[in-house]
């Protein structure tokens, strides 16, 4: 089956993330495509600005302030995404009150409540309330707001004002990057802004965040890591950095 650019790339991104360059040569050999067509694949990512082409390859923009789309966000590390939501299921309890971020990890919590009964979820996400529609145990609040097409989340004043009328028991919220010193951090404002809103508004915050999100910054911080209460993620983070968390009062779980 011929894989889609939109899938490859996807993939590229999740190599150069990991490994902070690639070659094209040796894409072209794991993919069974030209190396015409990989140059393509990382002119397009140079061009949405992951990436900076080299002579023959590219290196990750460090610390760059693009969001990457769900459609890529949705294909990465998939697996750890899964166990950590089925952990956080685990916490959630009939008639529990949730708002629920646009991250991906959270989605996949959101997918996964079918067996709760009498649910309130109240999301800034598109995604989630069409994964949802037909579960019958839930009630959806979607906040309304200003669309970011690429993201599927919608923010600004309405968004903030809905979350600002509710007080929740629990929110989930993921992160773009997590230093385990200064907290979680954002690319964007108005989504930090958003995840802000659902710290004030909830009674426990637990932070979804896979291996991939650790010992890293991006532009915006946004909750510090104080504000954190339980911290949910899919690999061992090290003892000096799981002491530090505890230190600060955060619960650690490991899916």
């Amino acid at each position: 089956m011929t894989m889609l650019a939109m899938d490859r790339r996807s993939i590229i991104l999740e190599r150069i993330q990991q490994t902070s360059s690639v070659r094209v040569t040796e894409l072209a050999g794991e993919f069974a495509v030209t190396e015409q067509t990989i140059r393509r694949d990382l002119e397009k990512l140079e061009s949405e600005g992951y990436v900076t082409r080299t002579y023959g390859g590219a290196v990750l923009v460090q610390n760059n302030t693009s969001d990457l789309s769900i459609h890529v966000r949705e294909t990465q590390n998939q697996e750890g995404k899964r166990r950590i939501a089925r952990k956080v299921v685990e916490m959630i309890e009939d008639g529990d009150t949730l708002m629920v971020d646009s991250s991906t990890t959270a989605m996949y919590v959101a997918k996964n409540l079918k067996g709760r009964g009498n649910i309130t979820m109240i999301t800034n996400s598109v995604r989630i309330p069409q994964e949802v529609a037909a579960q019958d145990n839930m009630k959806i609040i979607v906040t309304g707001g200003v669309l970011r097409p690429g993201i599927m989340s919608m923010v600004g004043a309405i968004t903030e004002e809905t979350l600002d009328r509710y007080y929740v028991n629990k929110a989930i919220i993921g992160c773009k990057a997590l230093d385990p010193e200064l907290g979680t951090f954002e690319p964007h404002e108005q989504e930090s802004v958003i995840k802000r809103k659902m710290r004030k508004n909830a009674k426990t915050v637990i932070l979804v965040a896979d291996h991939t999100k650790f010992g890293k910054k991006s532009f915006i911080r946004t909750l510090k890591t104080e504000e954190i209460d339980i911290l949910v993620t899919d690999a061992p983070l090290g003892k000096k950095t799981e002491q530090s968390m505890k230190a600060r009062g955060i619960r650690v779980v490991y899916a």
